[in-house]
């Protein structure tokens, strides 16, 4: 306690500890040694500073219940974020974060309980191939009903203009090194997964006519990494590519 009260109370106690000698007693208390009012006044005191404490304690404990604490364990070491969502963990068994790629993977499972990631690389490596065949080629034929409206008209206008230039883009030799589920989401009534593909190739472009290389290199492999976005409606069995953004 501090200011007069303190002050009291620090007399009281010198009177009780000294015998009366009076140190650090204000007023004139325990200048004869202690007596009933010192008593009654001491017990006074303490009284109001238990009240005091016990009121400040009453107050913290309901602000922790308004505003939440965390659950508390003897190895408590606070809380990690991963991906937006929070996950309390321990010393000992760190808990790890729901993912909103997980969110995103267990949404399209409610439609389609088979989803198996596995496979779904299978079938973006797949569609991978096809595409670039396609690109090479300069042709949507085999290709567009796996593009999305927005995609098939990109590579229209793509096409038209290497048939203008008179060039042709050659991929070669490509060779996938890894595909990685990146995201997974649900809007408007589509659901939308995102992979990295890492892969090797030869990337070289040509001219349609002397079949020189206007731009690349066609004997030194070069090392890329895409995210390649697919879509389908909820629950439908084919997935269309939607975007590709370099890494």
């Amino acid at each position: 306690m501090q200011g007069l009260a303190g002050g009291l109370a620090g007399g009281l106690l010198g009177s009780l500890l000294f015998g009366g000698t009076g140190h650090a007693s204000p007023g004139g208390f325990g200048g004869g040694g202690i007596g009933l009012m010192d008593i009654a006044i001491l017990g006074l005191i303490l009284y109001l500073a238990y009240r005091f404490f016990k009121k400040r304690r009453e107050q913290n404990a309901a602000a922790a219940s308004y505003y939440g604490t965390p659950p508390q364990a003897d190895n408590y070491e606070g809380f990690s974020q991963t991906g937006g969502s929070y996950a309390y963990g321990t010393a000992h068994e760190p808990v790890r974060g729901y993912s909103q790629l997980e969110q995103g993977i267990d949404q399209i499972r409610r439609y389609d309980p088979g989803f198996d990631e596995e496979r779904f690389k299978e079938t973006v490596q797949d569609l991978f191939f096809r595409i670039q065949a396609g690109w090479m080629n300069r042709s949507l034929e085999g290709i567009e009903s796996i593009l999305t409206g927005e995609m098939a008209d990109f590579f229209r206008r793509e096409f038209e203009s290497m048939r203008q230039r008179n060039v042709i883009n050659r991929l070669e030799n490509i060779a996938i090194r890894k595909v990685e589920l990146a995201e997974a989401w649900q809007e408007a009534g589509n659901e939308y997964i995102t992979v990295l593909i890492t892969a090797n190739l030869l990337d070289y472009t040509v001219d349609a006519t002397t079949r020189e290389v206007v731009e690349g290199d066609k004997l030194n492999p070069v090392k890329f990494k895409e995210f390649w976005t697919f879509t389908r409606d909820i629950g439908a069995p084919g997935w269309r590519l939607s975007a590709i953004d370099q890494a």
